[in-house]
């Protein structure tokens, strides 16, 4: 089955960064102006061409995605000297998003970077 990329997506560039103070009212805000610009483009959620959408709004997806947009600390690779855990900040870079959709321009993949 062939796949097309879209994005990454102009609207998302130059968006202020998230932090643990950012309020819910703020990351709800994120997450509609991350749908709307999916919507510009055409970007379907699965089950679009058949009228039987699963998450329409892509709401679990895009609240996964813009909360891991907050600096979060995460496992590391182990220290090659000392074998010891390490632990690194890192978050989603939201102005690097690309999808992958089908042919029925339906979403299959989020791709980006982290920091």
């Amino acid at each position: 089955m062939p796949r097309w990329k879209r994005g990454p997506f102009t609207e998302l560039q130059n968006l202020s960064e998230l932090t643990d103070e950012t309020t819910e009212e703020d990351l709800l805000e994120r997450m509609d102006a991350v749908n709307a610009c999916l919507a510009t483009h055409h970007c379907n959620c699965n089950g679009h061409i058949r009228n039987r959408q699963r998450d329409p709004y892509f709401g679990g997806d895009l609240s996964e995605l813009i909360s891991r947009c907050i600096p979060h600390t995460i496992d590391g690779p182990p220290d090659p000297v000392t074998g010891e855990n390490t632990s690194v900040t890192a978050h989603v870079r939201i102005e690097t998003l690309t999808v992958e959709v089908d042919e029925n321009d339906e979403v299959c993949c989020w791709i980006y970077e982290e920091s």
